[in-house]
């Protein structure tokens, strides 16, 4: 059963859920290298447009949501930097997206991060700048740098490598502004296919008003062909459309996230009503700020963050650890990102930090292999990578890596 939206602590980008920027669909044909959806947005014409790059496989699709979602709680996870650089292991990715740890799904994240990077996304009047409260026009690639390292004698990904991300600003921006709704991801890792979870991801952020996405409605209502441009489901014609969903709509009715699927009409004019399980329009109210909350958010530690904290570390261990924090800072530690590196103190199980001055600075070691090196599909052409000359990794502070 999913968590009711009022007890979720993780949160995704309202905007890219909203959007749909990935397709539904597990398969599709080599020459879906590019689509654009035309709609509206308050009264006002507004587009949304994918140009991918067709030997990466085309417009990101499938797993690639899965894997898109995981970067973002990463990014949340390790404290929001300003800078949108996400440092992890290929490992950890795929045990956030709910992914098996086997060769094939390491092919396949090899895959997706480099649609990830190359594919163009541009949101004409229709991404919400949630600090202006306007509607605004982004053009973007979801991943803007991408750095790895790889086994010796190899060019993938394993078990053991490790990643250097950075996320488009403009997701950046948006999350950092707050412009969030809840997630619950351990329901969405539960789902069987790739098509539910894309479809469950798309509907659940839809069930909250772009405006206020506090506010889950109880239900909604949407042209069936509006609904399958909004899925980037390839053949529009009714019947297709229908069948495409079918095997979604069952496993989510059957799992208790949806009370009933209602189609009403015929044709291109058909309805389809989701009614939502369990929801009576309540706003998801915020859990009170407690003090130890408080002094987090003095150090730019986000509010979904420092409550994710709370609950998974407890309240003593979380006040040591920023105590910890401020004899490093009172000790000279450098620090270039204040929350990232609180976060990373509090999610220290290694005792990577010191707490008398004059020991070692700590460092994370660098996996055997190849060394951290620009992934970037263009390097050595023209184009190169957008961010040459910063291979290697960030200082300690600006990064949070859990075991594997």
């Amino acid at each position: 059963m999913p968590t009711p939206p009022q007890e979720i602590r993780r949160i995704d980008e309202a905007n890219v859920g909203r959007l749909g920027l990935i397709s539904i669909q597990e398969r599709i044909p080599e020459s879906y290298t590019s689509w654009s959806v035309d709609f509206e947005v308050d009264g006002r014409p507004a587009r949304l447009s994918c140009d991918a790059v067709p030997k990466y496989g085309g417009v990101p699709h499938g797993l690639d949501g899965d894997i898109a979602t995981a970067l973002v709680d990463l990014y949340v996870e390790t404290g929001c930097p300003e800078d949108g650089v996400l440092l992890t292991t290929a490992y950890q990715i795929l045990k956030r997206a709910g992914l098996d740890d086997s060769g094939r799904y390491y092919q396949n994240l090899r895959q997706t991060l480099y649609q990830l990077r190359t594919a163009t996304y541009s949101a004409s009047e229709s991404w919400r700048d949630h600090r202006r409260r306007s509607w605004t026009t982004v053009t973007f690639n979801y991943i803007e740098a991408l750095e790895f390292t790889s086994p010796d004698d190899e060019l993938g990904l394993s078990r053991s490598s490790v990643l250097k991300i950075r996320l488009a600003e403009s997701i950046v921006r948006s999350i950092r502004a707050q412009y969030t709704k809840p997630l619950d991801l351990e329901f969405l890792t539960s789902l069987d296919r790739p098509l539910t979870r894309a479809l469950y991801r798309l509907l659940d952020a839809r069930r909250y008003p772009p405006e206020d996405p506090r506010l889950p409605l109880p239900s909604y209502t949407v042209n069936l062909i509006s609904w399958a441009e909004a899925c980037k489901i390839v053949d529009l014609r009714s019947n297709k459309i229908r069948a495409t969903l079918k095997g979604a709509h069952e496993e989510l009715l059957e799992r208790g996230y949806l009370a009933s699927v209602e189609y009403e009409g015929r044709g291109q004019k058909q309805l389809i009503t989701y009614t939502f399980a369990g929801v009576g329009g309540q706003e998801v109210q915020p859990v009170p700020v407690t003090p130890l909350i408080g002094e987090l958010l003095d150090y730019r530690v986000s509010l979904a963050v420092a409550r994710r904290l709370l609950a998974e570390y407890g309240e003593e261990h979380v006040t040591a650890r920023l105590e910890k924090f401020r004899r490093l800072v009172a000790n000279g530690y450098r620090v270039r990102s204040s929350s990232a590196l609180l976060v990373d103190v509090i999610r220290d199980q290694e005792g990577k930090y010191p707490d008398m001055p004059g020991e070692t600075e700590p460092r994370v070691p660098t996996p055997a292999g190849r060394g951290l090196r620009a992934a970037c599909p263009d390097a050595g052409t023209a184009r190169g990578c957008r961010n040459p000359g910063r291979a290697g990794g960030r200082d300690p502070e600006d990064r949070a890596v859990p075991a594997a």
